[in-house]
């Protein structure tokens, strides 16, 4: 079986996107954080059936971070595997995410968009409970 895996979604660490200044930096810092293994990553099985069986998809996100995304052979879930666990998933949020994410770091942003996002859940939930009825 020839592999699913796209030349352009292989590991080369170049982004897919064009990245600003603070972007490039925080990249650089979550490949540090990764390489002295302060971001550990673990296998896990398919959280839907608990299959172990996995193809390759690609092998790293639109920032060029090493991510790779698989596909069950037993379900067809999409999902990154090997993952980082959750002590690392907590540090990237919190440190790195969003300035990689956003491009910005100022906590004016950061509040613009927080309170951006809770108004696009009340407004989810409003038509979640109005269509309910």
């Amino acid at each position: 079986m020839v592999g699913m895996l796209n030349k352009r979604y292989e590991f080369d660490g170049k982004p897919t996107l064009k990245l600003n200044k603070l972007q490039l930096k925080n990249k650089k810092l979550v490949e540090d954080k990764i390489n002295s293994k302060e971001y550990t990553f673990e296998k896990v099985n398919c959280v839907i059936c608990n299959g172990s069986d996995f193809e390759l998809l690609a092998e790293k996100d639109r920032y060029g971070l090493y991510v790779p995304t698989v596909i069950c052979k037993k379900c067809g879930l999409l999902q990154t595997n090997p993952r980082m666990n959750q002590e690392s998933y907590n540090k990237f949020y919190d440190s790195n995410y969003r300035r990689l994410y956003e491009g910005g770091e100022n906590e004016e942003n950061i509040a613009s968009f927080f309170n951006k996002q809770v108004s696009h859940g009340e407004s989810i939930l409003m038509l979640i409970e109005r269509e309910s009825k």
